[in-house]
């Protein structure tokens, strides 16, 4: 027990509560297991109410909430949150120890621990248990993600950012508490590697590769989301688990459940379908400041360019308002309109003040459907907001005639918008920091848009007479060919069955009218064990939950299953009350434990000391121009900018000339990787480069020699080969960002004449 005068302080003086956070991870397959130990010692004289506000992944099931406390062991229940509530504020009247936690109201990915009543000089252990599916990226490696940075969120009603719930923001620097963290990885597949994308990691492999167990090389910094990759052998065989219930449970932990994992493999060359309607929205608030912003054109580029020929398409910017390029809707698809939406692209800019997300989505979704295009939306958001159910709602609502595609930019990105508007809107989500380039998976929802819908969707299981069974949720996912589903059954009445049976679930549908079966086979053994976690009936109790919530169901359907499998919901929460232990006397003083954020409520750029330097002082005038930048309301039109600028002016004119370095800088020659992109750039909306001075520059080449290598008349098809020939050579690993369009260049091609040659010989002959 620490002695009451070493306990961490705020930079306000407070001490805080929190002294460290111990996470254990278990992934098995697509599924993580984790533990989280929350050590709190109040070094106070008084009694305190320390309250923790921290994100979760929105697919995340909490299902336990326990705690340590002189000596006592103690568990919380699941109870109906209005009744969690009153049952923590009577205990702390009556000056019991109690534990409240419960998702916050305005998003599922965020939640608030409380620890009230904690003695003077007492300490609390306090265990959180959750489950998590785990997200397979393009590249085929599997992502776990511990969310670690809470940032404010928008607030479209007071035009501003807003904490969550009690939440007081800190930078990562200055965070009082640690983070001790351990992961393992077991089976079933064997492991090739393991890595952090911003983390040391050390990793300890068994012989076979198929057992390790991870740590930290370095001490955690809180200015991030922590995020392990493990690559398996063979990640698209499908598995089946069966976790057995346990039969002295209640609800549906004591029937059995089956989750299955299968991968729906693409034809080699799928079939074209009507190209479709795409509009691009983009968050320009100023947030997107910077390199987000600069890859997020990027992106738009390449969008643009590998949309296919005769679409429809519509480009959209939102911040406190937005700006579509097209104001009547979406325009064919053709040289001119490609030409306006470039000129767009190069002018974008992080320049629009606030996140408001909904106002653009409601123009969308009033615009009249173009027959025969189906309509894709993608959103390209770092943002969060406060009014996430209103966005699914509407989302939900509109998913019968357009489909959502999101990305979550950087760290802290609200994974109950992201993941939510596309589960609402019967899309597929991808989530990119800091670290990452957007590209890739952008192009990758690109694909899923333009895939040819699967119908007459059905699903045949063959089961053991006695054996009835439930799928959670009841409908079928939508499919996505090369992505990973997950199908979750409980099943009754396997009491007494042939543990040998041989069980099968058959998936038929038709692609393009042309019919497809998935079949896969399991017995009633079970290959996980149960015990007190059950993550796999927790994730299909969540999964059932979820779409409970986005379709608007009862409150009392979505607390019975809550309750029964002891996952926590919008409408559940855990509360513990410590009857056995002392009473405390008097008022708890209310701790406030910070919350990590890599964006801060902007007042705190206000806290300055008596004696401020200038530059605080000019920082100070700024404010309110700043909090533009931050997605808070406009500046008032009182503020005296002349009197700052003059300020600013003064200030620049006492610092060195940085002119001749940043001049030396933009002379440098452009890096291949802006070079690719400039080469793009020239592409044509039907899939062609022209033979110009400019391309010729950029591939370092001279027409002469390539007409010489390749002697057709067709300047267009010389210069589409030596592209797609460079683009090989020199960006073999980005091809998954260039695929599309090279694609649309190769379709082309087909078209054109070339003289008896196939256009992988034109291409094999160039060598640039």
């Amino acid at each position: 027990m620490c002695d009451v005068k070493e306990g961490l302080l705020s930079t306000a003086g407070i001490p805080v509560p929190l002294k460290e956070i111990d996470v254990s991870v278990t992934i098995n397959g697509f599924v993580a297991n984790v533990q989280s130990t929350l050590l709190y010692v109040n070094t106070e004289e008084s009694p305190i109410e320390a309250i923790f506000t921290f994100p979760l992944d929105d697919q995340s099931a909490v299902y336990k909430f326990e705690a340590d406390i002189d000596g006592r062991h103690l568990a919380a229940e699941c109870h109906e949150k209005e009744k969690a509530k009153e049952i923590y504020d009577d205990a702390m009247v009556f000056g019991h120890t109690a534990m409240l936690l419960q998702e916050d109201e305005s998003a599922g990915d965020i939640f608030s621990c409380k620890l009230g009543n904690l003695p003077s000089n007492a300490e609390a252990k306090l265990f959180i248990g959750f489950a998590t599916e785990l997200d397979l990226e393009p590249d085929g490696k599997v992502k776990f993600t511990l969310p670690a940075v809470l940032n404010p969120r928008y607030s479209p009603v007071v035009g501003g950012l807003t904490p969550a719930g009690k939440a007081r923001y800190a930078t990562g620097d200055s965070i009082p508490y640690k983070l001790n963290f351990q992961l393992a990885v077991k089976g079933p597949h064997k492991i090739r590697g393991i890595i952090g994308p911003k983390d040391n990691l050390n990793v300890d492999y068994s012989e076979a590769q198929i057992f390790a167990k991870v740590t930290l090389a370095e001490e955690f910094k809180f200015d991030h989301d922590l995020s392990v990759l493990v690559e398996y052998e063979d990640c698209n065989v499908p598995q089946v688990v069966l976790e057995k219930g346990d039969p002295h449970s209640g609800g549906m932990l004591k029937e059995d459940v089956l989750m299955v994992n299968f991968f729906l493999e693409p034809p080699a060359k799928i079939p074209r379908t009507n190209p479709g309607e795409f509009i691009f929205i983009v968050d320009r608030s100023g947030s997107m400041g910077g390199e987000k912003i600069q890859s997020a054109k990027e992106t738009l580029l390449l969008f643009l360019k590998s949309l296919p020929v005769n679409c429809y398409f519509n480009v959209i910017g939102f911040g406190s308002h937005f700006e579509s390029l097209f104001q009547e809707g979406s325009l064919k698809y053709n040289e001119e309109n490609l030409k306006k939406a470039e000129e767009l692209q190069r002018q974008m800019d992080a320049d629009m003040g606030g996140t408001e997300i909904l106002r653009p989505l409601e123009h969308i979704f009033k615009q009249k459907l173009i027959e025969n295009y189906p309509r894709q939306l993608f959103v390209l958001t770092d943002g969060e907001v406060d009014n996430t159910a209103e966005v699914l709602k509407l989302a939900g609502s509109n998913s019968q005639h357009c489909r959502v595609f999101t990305v979550g930019i950087g760290e802290g990105a609200s994974t109950a918008l992201v993941r939510g508007l596309a589960k609402a809107g019967k899309g597929k989500e991808v989530f990119v920091t800091d670290s990452e380039r957007l590209q890739p998976k952008v192009i990758s929802l690109l694909q899923c848009a333009m895939q040819p819908v699967a119908t007459d969707i059905e699903i045949i299981w063959n089961l053991p007479s006695p054996v009835t069974r439930i799928m959670m949720p009841p409908k079928i996912p939508y499919l996505f060919l090369g992505v990973r589903q997950i199908l979750y059954v409980m099943l009754s009445g396997t009491e007494g069955v042939d543990q040998s049976y041989v069980c099968s679930m058959t998936l038929k549908g038709k692609l393009v009218s042309k019919p497809f079966e998935y079949k896969e086979t399991f017995t009633f053994h079970g290959n996980t064990e149960t015990g007190a976690s059950a993550p796999i009936h927790r994730l299909a109790a969540k999964a059932q939950v979820t779409e409970l919530q986005l379709n608007d169901a009862l409150k009392e359907q979505i607390v019975t299953i809550s309750k029964s499998a002891n996952v926590i919901s919008k409408h559940t929460a855990f509360v513990m009350v410590d009857t056995e232990g002392k009473r405390v006397e008097g008022m708890s003083a209310e701790r406030v434990v910070p919350t990590p954020s890599v964006r801060p409520m902007p007042m705190m750029y206000c806290c300055a000391a008596p004696k401020r330097s200038f530059m605080m002082q000019a920082c100070t005038m700024a404010v309110p121009e700043m909090l533009y930048q931050m997605d808070l309301a406009p500046p008032p039109s009182s503020f005296d900018y002349m009197s700052l600028d003059a300020q600013l002016d003064e200030y620049k004119s006492s610092m060195p000339d940085m002119s001749n370095l940043i001049n030396s800088k933009e002379s440098e020659d452009t890096s291949d990787a802006q070079r690719m992109m400039d080469i793009i750039g020239l592409q044509t909306f039907q899939g062609s480069w022209s033979l110009d001075t400019k391309l010729l520059g950029m591939l370092k080449t001279d027409a002469g020699i390539l007409k010489q290598t390749i002697p057709l008349q067709d300047d267009a098809v010389v210069a589409t080969v030596a592209v797609i020939a460079w683009l090989r050579k020199h960006h073999s690993e980005r091809r998954d960002e260039w695929q599309m369009l090279e694609t649309k260049a190769l379709d082309w091609l087909e078209g054109q004449d070339l003289h008896g040659q196939s256009v992988e010989d034109l291409i094999s002959k160039l060598n640039i």
